[in-house]
């Protein structure tokens, strides 16, 4: 159920008299207890008895402005309200998630408002009753599937019960003012009109955008062990991005964003405009620039590229659940050396900020209700902890507060704020003088810089697939071990496999950077940050960007 804010709904939905909600007082939350209580009790009558249930609510308030080349796109604003139970059935040692991904089966609409208790109740059945049924029949399909599968070597349960005497309690008030106001969003607007106008006089650029994403959410999340979790995430992100079709076909985007907590946070509209110029002068350079061919040499990585290798190369081989199928990389490596001996690796949830930088991945509660920790998982280049949810391994029977999901999902194990760090930092004229020398010594003209990054992929090895990845740089340059100016290049992409690419980092800088962005694996999409410093690397390979070049437009695009 998707609704249009407006000025009426916040008034509708705050207190009566002004009065902070508690969770005394939170009507949708004392409902949800209420029929989890009742439902769990009347499915003990039943053959195929729970023994853990969860109701979780996610309530968004969205935000979405375009404008483009300085004209308005879109502007709209969105209010949902969703409900995803999570029932599991036989005991935590056998249950019906042993065969069975923890993926959900999508979104379950709620009313907007909680003036009605019964509304509530009324829809929270269907779904609940409706899951019951899938997971009765999926545990019935787990038992006969044990009577012909061979052994496998995963022997821990399927749950982790609460390792404690208590259950925990947390609340958060909901947000006073959680959509904007039409002035708010007026203003927004006109500014994002203004900054995209800074691409106006690049008629060649055939997308130029500049976006404000707003996503406040509140969760509830009970459970049969007690729990009972409320929180907030806002977050105000901006994106100020363009892209070029060469005139072989390729198209090349580039984009800079911005991330806070709140609108104070986020920079001057005069910084955005002088970033979208230089966006607009590096696009024209990269449009020019030549064809990579495939390439295997050393390389070094800016810190928000090798954040985003890390996250995607590294740092989803650290999530427990892809211990049990797979190519399982790291689960027989623990106390073994996976980095160079300086390295550090942990994920923080705890973290708001790294330096000065606010992160974008971090909570008080995962979406389990444990409580979010540090969990430090290389430690001087040893290999020593995964990211664990409540689906335990034989060596890790218990969470540490990272089982996460977005709406209408079971939640998993998943990175949060993902951050490298070394001991013995180098500068930027350190490293490339490494770069160089390792170049000459591999009979190499020159070695890579990846400046900049557009994301990427990686196959962990389940399903059959190859355990390998795929980053797809933007910008990079070629060092040249003659001393000879850096020279821009296009169309590369960085490739490999896991275990091969890890023992070829060698060396870290000293100014860390990082990356905000989104994650999208089995539980949806949720909200992550990496922060690393430049890497030199002594080996890496690459190969052509691999896509479908179609020709320029016949017509030139109409004057500004």
């Amino acid at each position: 159920m998707k609704q249009m804010l407006s000025l009426i709904l916040v008034i509708i939905l705050a207190s009566p008299a002004g009065a902070v909600p508690t969770a005394e007082t939170d009507t949708l939350l004392r409902v949800l207890r209420e029929e989890l209580a009742a439902d769990f009790a009347e499915l003990q009558q039943q053959e195929v008895k729970p023994y853990f249930m969860s109701f979780r609510v996610q309530e968004s308030w969205n935000a979405g402005i375009i404008a483009t080349f300085g004209y308005l796109g879109n502007s709209r604003q969105e209010h949902t309200r969703t409900f995803t139970p999570q029932i599991r059935v036989g005991a935590p040692e056998l249950d019906n998630f042993k065969f069975n991904s923890q993926s959900g089966e999508g979104t379950n609409a709620l009313p907007l408002s909680d003036t009605s208790p019964d509304a509530l109740r009324a829809a929270l059945w269907l779904p609940m009753i409706t899951a019951y049924d899938r997971v009765s029949n999926a545990y019935r399909s787990m038992q006969n599937k044990l009577r012909t599968q061979s052994d496998n070597e995963d022997k821990a349960p399927c749950f982790s019960l609460l390792a404690g005497s208590a259950a925990e309690t947390y609340y958060e008030a909901p947000p006073v003012h959680p959509a904007l106001s039409p002035q708010e969003q007026r203003a927004w607007e006109q500014r994002l009109c203004r900054i995209s106008a800074a691409f106006r006089s690049h008629q060649q650029f055939n997308r130029a955008e500049a976006t404000l994403r707003v996503e406040n959410q509140r969760t509830h999340l009970v459970n049969t062990e007690g729990a009972a979790i409320v929180q907030n995430r806002l977050s105000y992100r901006v994106f100020v991005q363009a892209s070029i079709q060469t005139d072989d076909g390729m198209v090349l985007p580039l984009m800079k964003d911005y991330y806070a907590t709140s609108p104070d946070g986020l920079p001057g509209e005069d910084v955005m405009i002088s970033d979208a110029e230089d966006i607009a002068r590096r696009l024209e350079a990269l449009a020019q620039a030549p064809v990579a061919d495939p390439y295997p040499g050393p390389a070094i990585m800016s810190g928000p590229a090798s954040g985003v290798f890390f996250h995607e190369i590294f740092g989803h081989r650290l999530e427990g659940h892809r211990m049990k199928t797979g190519g399982q990389t790291f689960r027989n490596m623990l106390g073994q050396q996976v980095l160079p001996k300086d390295f550090q690796v942990y994920c923080d949830p705890t973290l708001t900020h790294y330096g000065f930088q606010p992160l974008n991945g971090g909570f008080v509660y995962d979406d389990e209700g444990t409580r979010a920790r540090r969990v430090d998982n290389v430690v001087d280049g040893v290999l020593r902890e995964f990211l664990m949810s409540r689906v335990p391994l034989d060596s890790f029977p218990h969470s540490n507060g990272h089982g996460r999901t977005a709406e209408g999902r079971d939640p998993v194990s998943r990175q949060s704020n993902l951050v490298v760090e070394t001991r013995r930092p180098h500068t930027e004229a350190e490293l490339r003088q490494m770069l160089r020398d390792e170049a000459r010594r591999q009979g190499r003209q020159y070695g890579y810089y990846f400046q900049s990054v557009s994301g990427g992929y990686t196959r962990t090895g389940e399903g059959g697939s190859i355990n390998s990845f795929d980053v797809k740089p933007l910008e990079v340059w070629r060092i040249y071990v003659d001393g000879r100016p850096d020279e821009l290049v296009r169309g590369v992409s960085l490739i490999g496999t896991p275990l091969s690419m890890f023992s070829n980092i060698a060396a870290g800088g000293d100014a860390p950077s990082t990356f905000i962005g989104y994650c999208g694996a089995e539980s949806g999409w949720v909200p992550v940050s990496a922060t690393s410093p430049m890497i030199f690397c002594s080996k890496i390979e690459t190969q052509r960007v691999q896509e479908k070049a179609s020709l320029k437009p016949v017509l030139q695009a109409p004057g500004a």
